[in-house]
């Protein structure tokens, strides 16, 4: 009898620009790249479906040539989850446990994190993830795991990520249109973290900012717990737009544009310096100044910097700077404007390869993929061995979140 072949997992990110599908083969344990395969997306503005039809179409072509490349079925996928309706709430609940000093129990920790968990949601509101950040013993904090130390009282702190509902089950309806099961939906930033930040990052304090096309997600880890999430609704398109408007372009020619020359400030254009701006309609083009562009450019990166700014800035401090995925990051100058506002170190995220996985899964742009690769491998690893009290919970918050 031949032997089975190994199990095969598929991570989507799918975003508002572009569409990438990884897959990823479990060979003894161990991680390996089977294939990937990036197109444009359609049907999608700002992280969210605003054409179901052409986002399920998109998502199908990307399937089938994954499938060609790789020759395996894609069925079942880890979904990304970006767009400016994610929000973040810390909830916390306590138990009296005796009057006297007694051993905390997983019952006692299972309850209390039941209780933190509760969230009084607007109808159009659902919990997409809870993480537990920390328990706290008779006052005292920064403990992950009380079963079995004394205490009379037992607390616990949670920080909540919520989603608005349609802008969810569009997302999950769009992949179902084109044949394919959501096994999980992944916030961007959480799959980031997974890839590049290490145990050092999140006790020094660090934040994600993944900048996508149509939006902005910031994680923020301070004292190794995640501290502050958020979405921030510019990202490169808006960019785009701006230059469209300013220099009186089409679309494409504008994203052509900022690509080849954009920079986030005046004081990066080229002196004397000019460049063919294509017209509108039949009209011819243009030599227009390269300063000209960049002053299209520079009030909305001052204005995204000025968001970021504010976001990071409510989680505590920061010794680990920031890390930037995504692919808004590389307009000229931005990350300098970012570091001298923020007064932080800035890079570009890394993310850590898989075995067999090409270069250039290595840039920040592919971050997402690369960690959601991670973050999928512990849940097939935790199917495979007995659930711990943590994995329980979560489990049952994905099952009262749906």
């Amino acid at each position: 009898m031949s032997a089975l072949p190994p199990p095969l997992f598929t991570v989507l990110d799918l975003g508002t620009a572009r569409t990438t599908l990884l897959q990823i083969r479990l060979a003894e344990g161990r991680m390996q790249y089977a294939g990937h395969i990036t197109q444009p997306s359609q049907g999608l503005r700002k992280g969210a479906v605003v054409g179901l039809a052409q986002a399920a179409e998109g998502i199908r072509a990307a399937a089938a040539a994954l499938e060609r490349q790789t020759g395996a079925p894609i069925e079942r996928v880890f979904l990304s989850l970006t767009g400016a309706h994610v929000r973040g709430v810390s909830s916390q609940a306590g138990l009296a446990l005796t009057s006297r000093s007694r051993e905390v129990t997983r019952e006692d920790a299972r309850r209390v994190l039941d209780l933190a968990r509760t969230l009084a949601l607007p109808e159009d509101r659902q919990i997409l993830h809870v993480v537990p950040q920390e328990f706290v013993l008779d006052r005292q904090g920064g403990i992950h795991e009380p079963v079995g130390m004394l205490a009379a009282r037992l607390e616990a702190r949670v920080y909540a990520l919520t989603v608005a509902a349609g802008a969810k089950d569009n997302l999950v309806l769009a992949a179902n249109h084109a044949g394919l099961e959501v096994e999980e939906l992944i916030f961007a930033p959480l799959a980031v973290a997974e890839a590049c930040l290490v145990a050092e990052d999140r006790h020094a304090g660090v934040a994600v900012v993944d900048l996508g096309a149509g939006s902005t997600g910031v994680l923020v880890y301070s004292q190794g717990s995640l501290a502050h999430a958020a979405a921030i609704p510019i990202g490169g398109d808006h960019f785009t737009n701006d230059i469209a408007i300013g220099l009186n372009t089409p679309q494409p020619e504008a994203e052509r544009i900022k690509c080849g020359f954009g920079a986030a400030a005046s004081s990066y254009a080229a002196e004397s310096s000019a460049i063919e701006v294509p017209s509108l309609g039949e009209r011819a083009p243009r030599l227009l100044p390269h300063r000209k562009l960049c002053e299209c450019i520079e009030p909305r990166a001052r204005e995204l910097v000025r968001l970021i700014q504010a976001e990071v800035g409510k989680g505590g401090g920061l010794g680990a700077g920031l890390v930037l995925a995504g692919g808004a990051w590389r307009l000229q100058g931005f990350t300098e404007m970012l570091a001298a506002s923020t007064g932080l170190p800035v890079r570009a995220a890394a993310p850590a390869l898989l075995e067999g996985m090409p270069d250039e899964l290595a840039e920040p742009e592919y971050a997402f993929a690369v960690g959601a690769c991670y973050y999928a491998h512990r849940l097939v690893v935790r199917q495979q061995r007995p659930p711990s009290l943590w994995e329980k919970l979560r489990q049952k918050w994905a099952e009262l979140g749906d």
